[in-house]
């Protein structure tokens, strides 16, 4: 039997529980806001053959924990690369140098930052302007054709008959002399 101090004891403790779930789930909306990411220098076009500079403002209302940045070239589908931004403590900025690209093309940019409770994620184009990727001959293709159309001609060559090996008349004509001299042979026996 419960005796009525233990009673009064859990009371107080689902009470206790109670009042601290009210309270965790009435803490203002503020402290669980996302991370916010405000575009300071992302350049919507650049040159090839110069690195990227992308530096972005982040403000979280908890400790951050990682900013990663990525691109992907869109026209070839290439993933470019996938690393951590840098921060600036004079500046208070986040920054990544994207390596100079050589075409003209278009770049996919995200860039995910997580703090203790949320992820927060910003995407943006940056065009290549230049010269395009020149088109290279598909040799590979002309080489493999040709030599299947030298081994077809070899095996035709080869099992072919009348240049390795006889005809069938070739054949017959051998087997009906070879009767034949076996019929002269025979008749000279009988004689």
């Amino acid at each position: 039997m419960i005796s009525s101090r233990s009673r009064k004891r859990r009371s107080k403790l689902f009470s206790a529980i109670a009042f601290a779930l009210v309270f965790f789930c009435a803490l203002p909306q503020s402290t669980w806001a996302v991370p916010q990411i405000s575009p300071v220098d992302v350049p919507s076009s650049a040159e090839t053959d110069v690195s990227i500079p992308v530096r972005v403002n982040i403000t979280s209302d908890l400790p951050i924990q990682t900013v990663w940045f990525n691109y992907e070239n869109a026209t070839t589908g290439a993933f470019g690369g996938f690393g951590a931004m840098v921060y600036n403590e004079t500046s208070g900025l986040w920054s990544y140098d994207i390596p100079p690209q050589s075409w003209k093309s278009e770049m996919r940019c995200t860039i995910k930052v997580t703090d203790t409770h949320d992820t927060a994620q910003y995407s943006f184009t940056i065009v290549i302007l230049g010269e395009e990727e020149p088109k290279v001959f598909p040799w590979s293709l002309v080489i493999t054709i040709i030599f299947l159309g030298v081994v077809l001609v070899l095996t035709e060559l080869a099992f072919k008959p009348g240049l390795y090996r006889k005809t069938g008349r070739e054949k017959a004509k051998e087997l009906e002399e070879e009767d034949r001299m076996r019929e002269l042979e025979g008749g000279e026996e009988k004689d």
